[in-house]
């Protein structure tokens, strides 16, 4: 399976255990592994040429200095991305993962993700727009209040606020002394009033 899927390009690289090789292969049988000539201790995820076969290599070497990817042009791949080995053994489910989402097929096609790349930008565009005119209309009303409050023409302050006619939560009033609490008081008597005429 080594020699179907990964490319031992520098022996002194470990090579892929059997179980990843055969993931690999079942998920895409087009993509290949080569230990990278440019980034210490990584692969190179490629996949090998399908529709660009017409392409010259010599053509597009004049304008590519980048290692991996003259490598992947010699070895007749297109290169992917790069992935690297974690700990002491290889995790291939989260790769599979991280490569059915970089899956434009699995998404509907070129045209399908161009679709929405387009809206994705067009929205961030929007909030964007939308954040800034936000800001500047807070600025503003902010500036005209300021304005305003400084030259008299309105009087009414940053400060200001409209007392409540109930106050909420307000604690009971404890009287100073607790003396007669709790006793009976018998009702005063009221004295009557006499008018007196002619005195």
């Amino acid at each position: 399976m080594a020699a179907v899927n990964f490319i031992p390009d520098n022996v002194r690289m470990e090579v892929p255990p059997a179980y990843v090789l055969q993931r690999l292969f079942d998920f895409d049988n087009m993509l290949v592994l080569v230990p990278s000539r440019n980034v210490p201790f990584a692969y190179v995820i490629a996949r090998r040429k399908q529709f660009s076969k017409g392409l010259s290599d010599k053509a597009l070497e004049g304008t590519i200095v980048q290692p991996d990817t003259l490598m992947c042009l010699n070895y007749g791949l297109v290169p992917v991305c790069l992935m690297y080995k974690t700990g002491p053994s290889w995790e291939i489910d989260s790769l599979l993962q991280t490569l059915a989402a970089r899956d434009m097929w699995a998404h509907g096609g070129p045209d399908k993700v161009a679709d929405m790349l387009e809206a994705q930008e067009d929205a961030a565009k929007a909030a964007n727009a939308k954040a800034i005119r936000d800001d500047i209309y807070n600025r503003s009303g902010d500036a005209w209040r300021s304005y305003q409050a400084r030259t008299g023409a309105s009087n009414i302050q940053f400060n200001d606020r409209p007392k409540s006619k109930t106050v909420l939560g307000t604690p009971a009033q404890v009287p100073e002394s607790t003396v007669g609490l709790g006793r009976k008081r018998k009702p005063a008597k009221r004295r009557k009033r006499t008018l007196t005429i002619g005195r």
